[in-house]
């Protein structure tokens, strides 16, 4: 559906230093990071697909690897975590004057 925001779990296992900080930067453009190569992301399908052709650009796909777990708005509601993790929140807007 046109303008749907998809909650968006996104893992990555990259095998070079350089291309997994790349990757980093660019997910932290697209979601907030909840562990250190996980991210969770609240976006319509075309910045989905703006992060995937960021991210396609940078890994090499035969030695690196990135996945995409789209959840259901009551999966999103069933997320549990156990230590020190919190519950995923959207960033606050700010407009700089």
């Amino acid at each position: 559906m046109k303008g749907e925001i998809l909650h968006i779990v996104a893992s990555y296992d990259i095998s070079d230093p350089k291309r997994l900080a790349k990757v980093a930067r660019a997910m932290k453009d697209f979601g907030e990071r909840v562990l250190k190569s996980v991210f969770e992301c609240n976006l319509d399908q075309g910045r989905f697909e703006k992060m995937k052709e960021r991210i396609d650009e940078v890994i090499e796909p035969i030695e690196d690897s990135v996945r995409y777990y789209v959840l259901c708005e009551k999966c999103i509601k069933e997320v549990e975590y156990s230590g020190k993790g919190e519950a995923f929140q959207e960033d606050e807007e700010y407009l700089v004057v």
